[in-house]
């Protein structure tokens, strides 16, 4: 149905004209959404609709899940980030939430246990980060959208894929960049670094 949307040769015409560049069944299309999920999709539409370039992440995340009648936030939240995970936390609260977080280094499990490589080989306390206890915390306290803050690249697959219900992500990480991973298609030192630059394409 779908392919190779990035490198596409009809000028994205499905946004710019409203017409699907290939064949497609409209009913069979709709019919992948079930009744939860198109609250979900009528309630990000209400969202993008009323508070475009209005509202900041944070902000159209509380008004979502407002939209969608949800009473509990759940933070799953990088050890790297608490400093502003408590302020997110306190934004929700303040916003009528119920907010329940948990960090990444919940249980203090020594990596050496799975064996896994450390950032500081000669640490000798380096715990391992445990996305699927994250979501386990979340899910046995009830929370209704789950909110992803900065965990490493596989284990924020892990969290999603553990959490009992939608899972948004607030937060990014990217180390070097200050967690803006977009910030690397907009430096011409990072593009031609890695061969994006236009005389790399």
């Amino acid at each position: 149905m779908l392919g190779d949307c990035a490198n596409c040769n009809a000028n994205h015409m499905c946004f710019m004209k409203g017409k699907s560049c290939v064949p497609v069944e409209q009913s069979e299309v709709l019919a992948l959404y079930d009744k939860e999920e198109r609250r979900i999709m009528k309630a990000a539409a209400y969202v993008e609709g009323t508070f475009y370039m209005k509202y900041t992440r944070l902000q159209e995340t509380a008004e979502f899940a407002r939209k969608m009648g949800y009473k509990t936030i759940g933070i799953g939240f990088c050890m790297g980030i608490r400093d502003e995970a408590k302020l997110f936390a306190k934004f929700f609260a303040d916003q009528g939430f119920e907010v329940i977080s948990v960090c990444c280094k919940n249980c203090s499990i020594p990596k050496d246990v799975l064996k896994l490589k450390k950032v500081n080989p000669k640490s000798a306390v380096e715990p391992m980060c445990n996305p699927k206890a994250q979501a386990k915390y979340l899910n046995e306290h009830g929370v209704e959208l789950f909110v992803s803050a900065g965990l490493c690249v596989g284990h924020d697959a892990l969290f999603s894929k553990a959490c009992d219900g939608p899972v948004t992500t607030l937060v990014v990480k990217d180390r070097v960049l200050g967690n803006n991973p977009m910030a690397v298609v907009y430096s011409g030192y990072w593009k031609k670094k890695l061969g994006l630059a236009a005389q790399d394409l």
